[in-house]
């Protein structure tokens, strides 16, 4: 029993409270990332220019390019690479909303619904706002 509660007591895990050990540095090649960056969002802005005769390209090539930013930035700035795995299950909630959501959403942009969502009442002109019973 003096054994493994021993062993229990060098283990990483029980560290006294308030007391933190260093974490080792990452290299992370911050100019690479912001290149990829810059050339992302030329690529956004070519694809903003050239727009495609079918709606539903032109949205999905947005968020194509939108996403891969996104993975960047959150993956290299935020410094979510070097975290452990629960945090990838925390994501994974809001990005399955996330998707549920544009998902939902792309049909109406791609069939134009969001300009006119009723047609307008038919009124006639001809009628004389005192006609004779």
């Amino acid at each position: 029993m003096m054994a493994s509660a021993a062993h229990f007591q060098d283990s990483p895990l029980s560290e006294p409270h308030g007391v933190s050990q260093p974490t080792p540095r990452h290299h992370v090649n911050y100019l690479m990332i912001f290149f990829a960056l810059v050339a992302l969002t030329v690529v956004t802005v070519m694809v903003a220019l050239h727009r495609f005769d079918n709606e539903l390209v032109n949205v999905l090539l947005a968020l194509l390019v939108a996403s891969i930013k996104a993975t960047f930035v959150a993956v290299y700035f935020m410094h979510l690479k070097f975290e452990g795995k629960l945090i990838y299950l925390i994501l994974f909630v809001p990005m399955a909303l996330t998707i549920a959501l544009v998902a939902s959403l792309v049909p109406d942009i791609a069939h134009g619904l969001h300009h006119v969502m009723a047609p307008p009442p038919l009124v006639r002109h001809d009628a004389s706002p005192l006609a004779p019973y």
